[in-house]
């Protein structure tokens, strides 16, 4: 997902803008409303900061959505050149079983799953870390940790008893792999997400790549 990050100095926050363009025979008000609260909750949550000039910068998130019919979305997508724009089909299934982004990082076009429970489990904001450049963690492996899997964990991932689908499941085994409604935005992914963003040159960055890529219902782009 593409998103554009500014410099305010005068309340000393970078600004991570973008708009999700919401299309596909699933997509209404009440489900976008959902995912943008999910989204801009869990990563304003943890009040991520960065250093930049020699000061601690709060890093804020405001993330909207618009509905938009399969025509507009073509429409837009064909001269869309902001990387504010991203272009995300909402369908119950796909060919792949899961919702996805683009073919790589920081993609501006996604198909989305309301059998993933969107607004309501974490896949929304994981998926959205995957927009930002966001990849899963080379260890999937969480146990031990005194913190809440982040919020890029993978599903399957291996995580203490109190994270997991069944507390009483052997990790590994059926239930006993992380339950994603328990991933939180850590300060660590936050801070990945403005790596190199110096604003020494610049106060706009922009963060992804556009593809503007469309999907049909199965997930297959057109």
């Amino acid at each position: 997902m593409a998103a554009v990050a500014n410099l305010h100095l005068p309340t000393q926050e970078v600004r991570v803008t973008s708009c999700l363009y919401l299309y596909g025979s699933e997509a209404n008000d009440e489900l976008g409303k959902l995912i943008i609260e999910e989204i801009n909750r869990m990563y304003n949550e943890p009040q991520g900061t960065v250093r930049i000039q020699d000061r601690d910068m709060r890093v804020v998130f405001n993330i909207s959505y618009a509905l938009i019919n399969t025509n507009e979305a073509l429409r837009m997508s064909s001269f869309n050149d902001s990387y504010l724009n991203n272009f995300i089909r909402i369908e119950a299934e796909n060919h792949i079983t899961r919702s996805f982004m683009g073919f790589g990082l920081g993609d501006n076009a996604g198909h989305w799953l309301t059998s993933d429970n969107l607004g309501t489990s974490t896949t929304a904001a994981h998926e959205f870390g995957h927009s930002l450049g966001l990849d899963h963690p080379a260890n999937p492996d969480f146990r031990g940790s005194s913190a809440p899997p982040p919020i890029m964990a993978a599903r399957g991932s291996l995580v203490d008893p109190q994270y997991q689908w069944n507390p009483l499941a052997k990790a590994g085994e059926y239930g006993g792999t992380m339950n994603p409604i328990h991933r939180r935005v850590s300060q660590e992914e936050i801070a990945l997400i403005v790596e190199g963003l110096t604003f020494d040159e610049t106060e706009t960055y922009y963060i992804g790549y556009l593809s503007n890529n469309l999907f049909d219902r199965k997930g297959t782009v057109v």
